[in-house]
């Protein structure tokens, strides 16, 4: 599919990062996009900015994807007013780091709920509709590289989820070949991408905020968040993205250069061999000695 004007796209976690980029790609292409985020503030900057985008027509909505009847209300307002949607975005995300055995049980929550949950609410609202709806449409679930690589320190919370995601949309993706509607999904896997999610915790009251008890984790933090505001830009990104739509592909990976690393991991499953110390290869240190 490739003439995009006049279709739907609903985008989850719109107001900022990659649902920021994908929202203004959209709306280059001439589609009508639902912006969907908690954040008003950015939201409302995301509308105004909207208007200098030729094209489409933006509509933003506060939602909250960890409420599941939000979503439902969400959905049954799109298809009254448009009645099919041709792209879903699940994109809302989070990110809790630290270590696993310290992080508290309202941290594992909160990125379960909008990580995980946030997608699964999608799923139910809008994958009956869409059908329903008579017309091709995409489910677009967005996990991350590190849905995919083995696990990283103090990226328990995080990549635990996105495992999950990954794994979700693998079988989503099964359920609706079987479907006699135009249906399919997509896995979305970012690398670096110059968004704000090291900062996640903007988005909650400040008594809630997550805290990193050791210097090791600290460093690691501001390490890769540095790392990450370097990254692809998100409207560069969201480009990407639409090459890999268009191809009709399942795995979007917009960023190979991690497939080395997820060559190593499948290899060292395939042997059953132990992990390496990523810590000590991020420091350039040799992994520690193993007693026989």
């Amino acid at each position: 599919m490739g003439d995009w004007q006049g279709s739907v796209a609903v985008i989850t976690g719109a107001a900022s990062g990659i649902g920021a980029g994908l929202a203004r790609h959209c709306l280059g292409l001439g589609m009508h996009v639902v912006a969907a985020d908690i954040d008003d503030a950015a939201l409302e900057a995301l509308h105004a900015g909207a208007s200098t985008v030729p094209g489409g027509s933006l509509q933003a909505r506060h939602l909250d994807v960890r409420g599941r009847d939000a979503v439902e209300a969400l959905a049954a307002d799109v298809f009254e007013r448009f009645g099919a949607v041709s792209l879903l975005f699940n994109n809302a995300g989070v990110l809790v780091d630290g270590k696993s055995w310290e992080r508290p049980e309202r941290d594992w929550r909160w990125i379960l709920e909008v990580n995980v949950m946030g997608v699964v609410h999608g799923i139910s609202a809008f994958v009956p509709r869409m059908l329903a709806q008579g017309c091709p449409g995409r489910i677009i679930n967005t996990s991350s590289i590190g849905g995919l690589l083995g696990g990283g320190p103090y990226l328990a919370p995080y990549q635990g989820t996105k495992h999950m995601v990954t794994a979700l949309t693998e079988s989503l993706y099964q359920e609706l070949a079987v479907e006699a509607a135009p249906v399919t999904a997509s896995v979305l896997c970012p690398g670096e991408v110059a968004t704000g999610i090291w900062s996640s915790d903007r988005l909650r009251p400040q008594e809630q905020h997550n805290v990193l008890g050791s210097a090791a984790e600290r460093q690691f933090h501001d390490a890769v968040a540095g790392s990450v505001a370097a990254g692809l830009s998100p409207d560069d990104f969201a480009r990407e993205v639409f090459v890999g739509i268009e191809a009709d592909r399942f795995w979007l990976l917009p960023q190979p250069a991690f497939k080395a690393q997820l060559a190593q991991r499948h290899e060292s499953i395939m042997t059953a061999t132990n992990p390496e110390s990523l810590l000590a290869a991020l420091a350039g240190q040799p992994p520690p000695a193993v007693e026989s």
